[in-house]
Formats: structure tokens, C-alpha cells, sequence
């Protein structure tokens, strides 16, 4: 039972991050196209929402009968190469932008935890 009722609360945390990150990424590039800098706005939100998907790929990674330390490893060294790839797109002047914008999502996903955490 105790098992259960943390894969819900994993999926909420996951859940209440992604709902934020969405809403941040879709808040700085409003801001940044206001600022005529689209291409900074676009390369931050794309960091953002790639980091959402960190969350989620954690909460199943962590079922598998695999030590975390290593689908940690595998996660972040993927999702930094993703970041990194898509930073190419928006110039390789940007790609800080996209990895900024992941660190803003594992920003967002550890606050969502500790609220759930202080709210228990």
C-alpha cells in the first residue's frame, strides 16, 4: 500500500511541475518576444520544457529494478545532450539559453517536492 501511495505522490509532484513548467516557459517567451528578443525567450522555454520531461522519465526510471545512481546518469547526461542539440537550433551563441532553461525546470520540480513534502 505504502508503494501506491507514493507513485501518487511522485505523479503529483511530477504533475504540479510540469503545470508550472508550461506556464514558465509560455511566460518568458511572451516576455522576451515583448522585449523583441524571441529567439532568447524561445531557446529558454525549449530548456524548460525539455527539463519537464526529466521529471517524469525519474518517476519510471525509478521502478526498474536498476540502481538510481545509474538511470541518473544515463537521464542527465541525455537530457544535457538533448539540451544541447536543440540549443544548436537557436544559434550556438544560445545553447546556455536551453541548459539554463533545464536547471529552471529541476529548480521547479525540487520546489514542487518540497511543497508536497511540507504539506504532508
Amino acid at each position: 500500500m505504502q508503494v501506491q501511495t507514493r507513485a501518487v505522490e511522485t505523479a503529483r509532484i511530477v504533475r504540479l511541475a510540469a503545470l508550472v513548467c508550461v506556464a514558465a516557459a509560455g511566460a518568458v517567451t511572451a516576455v522576451c518576444a515583448a522585449f523583441g528578443i524571441p529567439l532568447v525567450g524561445g531557446a529558454v522555454a525549449a530548456g524548460v520544457l525539455i527539463g519537464t520531461l526529466n521529471g517524469a522519465a525519474a518517476s519510471r526510471l525509478i521502478q526498474l529494478p536498476v540502481p538510481f545512481m545509474a538511470t541518473s546518469l544515463l537521464r542527465i547526461a541525455s537530457f544535457s545532450m538533448l539540451g544541447i542539440g536543440v540549443g544548436l537550433a537557436f544559434g550556438i551563441s544560445r545553447i546556455w539559453l536551453v541548459i539554463l532553461g533545464l536547471a529552471v525546470a529541476q529548480f521547479i520540480l525540487a520546489a514542487a517536492a518540497v511543497r508536497e513534502a511540507v504539506h504532508r
